[in-house]
């Protein structure tokens, strides 16, 4: 991540600084923009903040899928599954894929590179970072229900021990 990194969300930056980081990032997403095709275009409409993943994973030497339950209340909830092509996922910070609980997406970040490829990274909380480094991307986005999040979260957590 480049402008929303762990710091950002830890709040060890001043309120300036995360202001400034947040301009930064809006900026760049409306300058990617004009860049994006073969599919990245959808990516940069979709906020993923509070998401649920439910799967990551390098599917062969090509292919990375993600599927997640993101939205909220108000907007409604709806599962995202992308499906990256031309992809390699790289682990930037360690920690979501060996943790016992749930993990949620806090932000991603967008960039387009001069030879046609796409990054797309994405921070979690309460910890993990990995970037996707892709050339089209097929992404689909199916309704859902709040219970469902529910559930989502309630397969995730770990067995509490009886005390």
């Amino acid at each position: 991540m480049q402008w929303l990194t762990r710091e950002v969300f830890a709040g060890s930056l001043s309120v300036r600084e995360e202001e400034k980081r947040d301009q930064q990032w809006r900026d760049a997403r409306q300058l990617v923009r004009t860049r994006l095709h073969s599919g990245a275009e959808q990516l940069i409409e979709i906020n993923v903040h509070d998401g649920v993943i439910e799967r990551l994973h390098q599917v062969d030497t090509e292919t990375v899928e993600l599927r997640a339950l993101i939205g909220d209340n108000e907007s409604g909830y709806e599962w995202l599954h992308v499906r990256y092509r031309g992809a390699t996922l790289t682990i930037i910070e360690s920690g979501f894929a060996e943790m016992a609980g749930p993990f949620e997406l806090l932000r991603d970040e967008l960039t387009a590179a001069a030879d046609g490829s796409f990054l797309h990274s994405m921070i979690t909380d309460p910890c993990g970072e990995f970037d996707i480094v892709f050339t089209s991307v097929q992404v689909t986005r199916t309704p859902t229900s709040p219970d469902e999040r529910m559930a989502l979260m309630a397969r995730a957590m770990p067995l509490k021990s009886p005390n």
